[in-house]
C-alpha cells in the first residue's frame, strides 16, 4: 500500500510495507520542522526523498532533516534500552513538529517501557489519527489494553491492525496470545496456525504452539517445539521462560538454570514489564540448589 502526499503536505507521507521486523515508510522531503504545521493530506504526487522504516517496533528515518536527525538520535537510545533519555529527547523535539508521525509513535513506545501507559495511549492514539493506515500503531494500543487486563478492548485493536494487514504475523500471534490468556486454547491455536500457514518457521507462532503444550502439561513436547525455533533473528524472549519452566517440570534443572539466566540477560525486553527480574533470579537460585543436591 502506498500513501503519498504533495511536497506542500503538512506531515510525512508514508509507504507501508507491512512485513516485520522491517517496514518502510516515506517521510517528508525537506524542512520538516517548518512545514509540519497543518493536518495530514494524501495525494498520489511527489517522489519521496526520505524514508521512515521500522526495526523492532522503533521508527527510524533516512535523510538529514532536523526531524529525521532528532528522531534517529532518540531511536538509537531506544535500541540501547535507554527509554528515559529517548523520551526526554522526543518530548523536547515534539513541540517543533507535533504532527510528525515517528515522534508520536516512538514516544508512545518509550512510555510503554517506562510504565506510563496512559501517556503511551495518548501518543499512540494521536499517531493513529496522523497515519490511520499503519497497522503497528493499533498493535501497540492493543498491548496497552492487554496490560490493563482489558482483553476485549485489546482484541478490538488487534483486529483493527489485522484489518489493515490481513497477513500480519505479529498481529495473528497477539490475537492468539489474547485467546491463550483467556484459556480459549482452540481459538489461540487457530491464530497461531494461521500465522504458520504464511511462514511455517515464524518463531513467535511456533512459541504459541509450545505454550499450548505447556498448559496441557505436555512438557517434553513443549521443549521439542521450542528447540525447533530459530532464534538467530528477532523472537519473543518469553521462549526462554517456557523452555526453563518445562525443563524444571522435567527435573532438568541444569537446562532450566541456563534458560532462566539467558532470559535475565534481556532485562529491557517487554517480558520484564509483566514479570519481575527478582522472580527469575529466585528461580535461578532454586535451580542451583537442586543442581547441588
Amino acid at each position: 500500500m502506498v500513501i503519498r502526499c504533495s511536497t506542500t503536505a503538512a506531515v510525512a507521507f508514508i509507504t507501508l510495507v507491512c512485513v516485520l521486523p522491517h517496514e518502510t515508510l516515506p517521510a517528508q522531503d525537506t524542512h520538516i520542522y517548518d512545514r509540519l504545521t497543518s493536518i495530514n493530506t494524501v495525494s498520489d504526487t511527489g517522489p519521496a526523498r526520505e524514508q521512515i522504516y521500522s526495526i523492532n517496533d522503533i521508527l527510524y528515518c533516512t535523510g538529514e532533516s532536523e526531524a529525521a536527525s532528532a528522531n534517529n538520535a532518540a531511536a538509537k537510545l531506544m535500541a540501547e534500552g535507554n527509554y528515559q533519555a529517548a523520551a526526554a529527547a522526543l518530548t523536547t523535539a515534539l513541540p517543533h513538529a507535533p504532527l510528525f508521525f515517528p515522534f508520536r509513535f516512538n514516544l508512545g513506545i518509550c512510555c510503554i517501557y517506562l510504565e506510563d501507559l496512559d501517556t503511551a495511549r495518548m501518543h499512540l492514539t494521536k499517531a493513529a489519527y496522523l497515519v490511520p493506515e499503519y497497522p503497528q500503531t493499533y498493535l501497540q494500543i492493543g498491548y496497552i489494553y492487554d496490560r490493563w487486563g482489558k482483553d476485549n478492548t485489546a482484541l478490538e485493536y488487534y483486529k483493527k491492525s489485522l484489518k489493515r494487514n490481513p497477513n500480519g504475523l505479529s498481529t495473528l500471534v497477539l490475537i492468539g496470545d489474547n485467546y491463550f490468556k483467556r484459556n480459549q486454547i482452540e481459538m489461540a491455536l487457530q491464530y497461531y496456525d494461521r500465522a504458520l500457514q504464511t511462514d511455517p518457521k515464524y518463531p513467535d507462532a511456533l512459541l504459541g504452539r509450545a505454550k499450548i503444550h505447556f498448559v496441557r502439561e505436555e512438557y517434553f513436547k513443549c521443549v521439542v517445539q521450542i528447540k525447533s525455533i530459530n532464534i538467530t533473528g528477532s523472537y519473543d524472549k518469553a521462549l526462554h521462560y517456557y523452555y526453563a519452566e518445562s525443563a524444571f517440570k522435567l527435573k532438568d534443572y541444569a537446562t532450566a538454570h541456563e534458560q532462566y539466566r539467558t532470559l535475565l540477560r534481556y532485562r529491557t525486553d517487554r517480558f520484564f514489564l509483566a514479570y519481575s527480574p527478582f522472580l527469575i533470579q529466585h528461580k535461578i537460585d532454586l535451580c542451583a540448589r537442586f543442581i547441588e543436591r
